[in-house]
């Protein structure tokens, strides 16, 4: 019989205040909800309690809430040993470092730092594909093993074992596939990148080809053009870690080069994106950048996000630039 909600913040609350009580912490606060774990804020200090669902956003999550309280110790537990050893990972490009904790009977002890991620080079381009992303006026990105192509960062085409695949997401491209997979490869790009045209686009509205993936339209937007953030020049990397789906939002990083040579991590992120410091850290520690500057639309620059984004261990800054669709 499953718990309902009232139950389980009781007890997630008892398992958190008994889990800081054991690494000799008194804290006076009451439990809070974390996403769908729990917290305790008190006097410049946030325990917390990953959960269960994804237990991976707790670190995001929790720097967020730190950052809301000015709370300088961030101890954080978790009952899945994976995600605690990324979130000790991330912790190393964090100052101060949070707390990654595993839990282990009535206790806990410090997890172990997963692995660094890796820089890959790309492949090369598969035979005739820049050429059929040129030819529709698409532009093509190799990201996490998958060279694709993209209308102001949505992807409409990609490279796989059995050829070329059109559409917008894996759905529309099994549509695609049974529906007109006797049509010419160029001919069914071009038309998935102009249905994608007619919605994004300057006072774009709420059409879901307009409002998808808005970090990477305003990546976009910035590749384009270098100078509007100082650099000289930029190009995009793998995010932290792969998307989800169409509708998971994902901090889209790029790396560039300012005129004093310096390294710059570029990341943007459009709305409040709970995993943008803690991602933003894997890529510190993977790109190895002299700064880091965090892009987002000027009504996203808000305090706690400010805070949170100093905390980073090299020196960021957030600064407010409008995408092209508004």
């Amino acid at each position: 019989m499953s718990l309902d909600p009232e139950q389980r913040a009781f007890l997630l609350g008892a398992k958190l205040r008994a889990l800081a009580t054991d690494l000799g912490l008194s804290l006076a606060g009451d439990p809070v909800a974390l996403g769908g774990g729990a917290a305790i804020v008190d006097a410049g200090t946030v325990v917390a309690l990953a959960g269960e669902d994804a237990p991976e956003r707790a670190l995001g999550q929790a720097l967020l809430l730190a950052a809301r309280y000015d709370a300088v110790r961030l101890v954080l537990f978790f009952d899945d040993a994976d995600a605690a050893s990324v979130a000790a990972r991330r912790a190393v490009a964090l100052d101060p470092a949070p707390e990654a904790r595993v839990v282990v009977g009535a206790g806990s002890q410090a997890a172990d730092a997963a692995a660094a991620l890796t820089r890959d080079e790309p492949p090369p381009v598969p035979d005739g594909f820049e050429d059929l992303c040129r030819g529709a006026g698409v532009d093509p990105i190799f990201e996490h093993g998958i060279w694709r192509g993209e209308v102001f960062g949505l992807e409409v085409v990609r490279a796989t074992d059995a050829g070329f695949e059109t559409g917008v997401g894996r759905f529309d491209r099994e549509a695609s596939a049974l529906l007109h997979g006797d049509q010419p490869t160029a001919e069914s790009l071009a038309a998935a990148a102009d249905q994608v045209r007619t919605q994004r686009r300057e006072g774009a509205g709420a059409h879901p080809l307009a409002t998808l993936a808005r970090e990477r339209w305003l990546r976009h937007d910035l590749l384009a053009d270098p100078g509007r953030v100082g650099l000289a020049d930029l190009a995009p990397v793998d995010p932290a870690v792969e998307r989800g789906g169409l509708r998971a939002p994902a901090p889209a990083p790029a790396v560039g080069t300012a005129p004093d040579d310096e390294r710059v991590l570029v990341v943007c992120s459009v709305g409040v994106d709970a995993d943008l410091v803690s991602a933003t850290a894997d890529l510190v520690l993977r790109e190895q950048p002299d700064r880091v500057l965090v892009v987002v639309p000027p009504r996203d620059v808000l305090p706690p996000v400010e805070r949170a984004v100093a905390r980073l261990a090299v020196p960021a800054t957030i600064i407010g630039i409008e995408g092209s669709w508004a």
